[in-house]
């Protein structure tokens, strides 16, 4: 549901809320559908009289995505997790239902292994979801006065489940947006965005435009599966998204002073470029004019320009539909595998799991010995809040506890001042469509805020839709709030005193994986593996840019092994050792004989990579003779430079 976020806005809170919640047409469109989606459920559980209406409600929140193959997929996923962990719930009941001693060490595993199978295995929001309804089902045993009520509660809560997944299933198919469209809108808008940007610096975020190129190839496996026809393009199209990564690597070492002349005839390249890849797909596009043969002589005196040139030559060439033949098709896709590799070697994913059981157990031990079920919320944080680093989990946090206020001050407002005024289920369908409608808008933007309107959405819900009849008590929203405080804090405790994991020295690995990647790209054998190694470089980038903005909530919280305050530097250092690796991979051609200045260059890449210090420059390497010498060189300078930083 969230889109890509924009996580290096330095503009502070007020720009970045203008720029998040902008509106659009997809947006306007999602809203639409969220809001009718949340009337249309509330309505059939008030109808049938449903239990936990407000989650009801709060489901199509969570399943709804901007399109609509990942809209089906998480519905379809959230189901079967839900039948998984009614029928485990029901087993589980057989041994634990009269036993609390037995209840709370299979509360405890299943914790663990939801967590545990959330990070390691190609089930991970499923295994997520069925532990989490799994763990809630076992919670209520307390508050039913039999087995009978019991059984009939947590078969319910298959329906409660199903309800939401159905209707955002139908709206979606009505009118959900294709996967494909979509894919060719964001394709076509950011080859423009490219050309922008090459033409005016200033008027683009690079790291935005390659966060977007990045999520952009996962929309483009979900087209892939709504349309089968369109696997005839897959090879064009990873090729297609690849260059326009190395285009936006290379422009960033492009010279200040390049004429604006020379910058407009790059650009006029890329959005060639995008008429032929528009017009291959039967849409209409007008034809920019043709610019490669009058630019090179402008370009060819700067290794980014010429590299830039190269580079541009193979988009016009795979857009209109021309693929080398030197080129291999890409590879098949590798056995999938139900775990990942080094699922039972690295210590991280069961830390991990072990302090959201402790989280959990603890805020289950918290409202039992406090005798307050209304705080039962805290269970419920402790699952969605935690993530892998202190940073990301304290960015949720945040988002967490200020999206309850605010939805429980709304839900507050609308109990004292307009639920009395409602007479029948209609007017109540459009109250809450109306505040859906508020907290969609929050949601439907990036994961900078998008946590936000969920928990705006959640705390009305379980405010107003109390039951059946108006409701009219606050101590539920009251409850609700300090139930999250509390969740909240069994996890700061947890994740800040066994095994913190840092946000910032998450990014500085990261890093340390780039420099690896980019030493094996320089020296890529083949052009298909040099092009795998661009997506990892540049995946792994936006990772790294994304947990560093999130080390910002960690505070004194969590110690990093180096200070934070040379991140910045050490990143802008991380950008110019990409673009350079990526300006001589391109010049190599022409430089064919210089392999072993190349191989030297990699290993130096190598040992920077694990924090040695790189040998001294090759006396060969000093002496530029040609552009592949000049850009050689640039990039030792730069080793030499980051060995200093990183």
């Amino acid at each position: 549901m969230t889109s890509v976020s924009d996580s290096t806005s330095p503009e502070g809170l007020p720009a970045l809320l203008r720029h998040e919640l902008r509106l659009d047409a997809l947006r306007i469109r999602s809203i639409t559908r969220i809001a009718t989606g949340t009337a249309i459920a509330v309505t059939v559980a008030m109808v049938f009289q449903m239990p936990l209406p407000a989650y009801v409600a709060y489901i199509i929140f969570l399943l709804s995505q901007e399109d609509t193959a990942s809209t089906l997929i998480s519905s379809i996923g959230g189901l079967v997790a839900a039948t998984l962990a009614v029928a485990l719930s029901l087993l589980f009941y057989v041994f634990d239902a009269s036993e609390p001693a037995l209840r709370i060490p299979l509360l405890a595993l299943s914790t663990f292994l939801g967590s545990y199978l959330s990070r390691t295995s190609t089930l991970g929001p499923i295994a997520f979801l069925a532990g989490f309804v799994l763990v809630l089902s076992q919670t209520i045993v307390d508050d039913m006065p039999n087995t009978e009520a019991l059984t009939h509660v947590v078969l319910w809560l298959w329906v409660v489940v199903a309800t939401p997944v159905f209707t955002v299933i139908v709206l979606n198919l009505l009118t959900g947006e294709s996967p494909v469209s979509l894919a060719r809108q964001r394709a076509a808008a950011l080859m423009d965005a490219v050309a922008d940007y090459i033409e005016r610096p200033l008027s683009q975020d690079p790291s935005l435009l390659r966060e977007k190129l990045v999520a952009l190839n996962q929309l483009r496996g979900k087209a892939y599966i709504w349309d089968k026809k369109l696997r005839a393009f897959a090879e064009t199209d990873q090729r297609l998204l690849g260059l326009l990564l190395e285009i936006l690597q290379i422009t960033r070492g492009l010279p200040a002073q390049l004429p604006e002349t020379s910058r407009h005839a790059l650009a006029l390249g890329v959005r060639q470029s995008r008429a032929l890849f528009l017009k291959r797909r039967e849409i209409d596009a007008t034809t920019a004019p043709t610019v490669q043969d009058g630019m090179e002589a402008e370009s060819d005196h700067h290794p980014a320009c010429a590299a830039l040139r190269l580079a541009l030559r193979d988009l016009h060439r795979v857009a209109g539909g021309h693929t080398r033949a030197d080129t291999p098709h890409a590879q098949a896709s590798a056995a999938r595998r139900f775990l990942v590799p080094d699922a039972f070697h690295n210590p991280a994913y069961a830390r991990y799991a072990l302090k959201v059981t402790f989280a959990v157990l603890a805020s289950y031990a918290t409202y039992s010995l406090l005798d307050w079920p209304g705080i039962s919320t805290a269970i419920t944080t402790c699952f969605f809040v935690s993530l892998a680093t202190f940073g990301e989990s304290a960015h949720k946090l945040t988002l967490r506890i200020s999206g309850a206020i605010l939805g429980g001050v709304l839900g507050g407002l609308c109990l004292v001042f307009v639920i009395p005024a409602l007479t029948d289920i209609g007017q109540l369908c459009l109250l809450v469509a109306g505040v859906s409608v508020l907290c969609a808008w929050v949601s439907t933007g990036s994961e900078n805020i998008s946590y936000a309107g969920m928990q705006m959405a959640f705390a009305f819900f379980l405010g107003v839709l109390q039951g059946y009849a108006p409701a009219s008590d606050l101590t539920v929203l009251r409850d609700r709030v300090v139930g999250i405080v509390v969740g909240n804090l069994w996890i700061s405790v947890f994740f800040t005193s066994l095994w913190p994991v840092s946000a910032l020295q998450q990014a500085r690995d990261f890093w340390s994986s780039s420099l690896e990647k980019l030493s094996a790209f320089l020296v890529a054998p083949t052009a298909q593996a040099a092009a795998d190694l661009q997506f990892e470089i540049n995946t792994k980038a936006q990772q790294a840019a994304l947990l560093k903005s999130r080390s910002l909530f960690e505070g004194r919280w969590i110690a990093s092994r180096r200070s934070a305050d040379t991140a910045d530097l050490q990143e802008a250092a991380m950008e110019r050792l990409t673009h350079a690796t990526f300006i001589l991979r391109r010049l190599q051609p022409a430089a064919s004989s210089s392999a072993t200045a190349d191989i030297s260059t990699s290993q130096r890449l190598l040992a920077l990579s694990k924090g040695e210090v790189p040998d001294p420059l090759s006396p060969h390497v000093r002496n530029p003779a040609s552009l592949a010498s000049r850009a050689r060189l640039r990039l030792n300078e730069e080793i030499d430079h980051a060995s200093r930083l990183l």
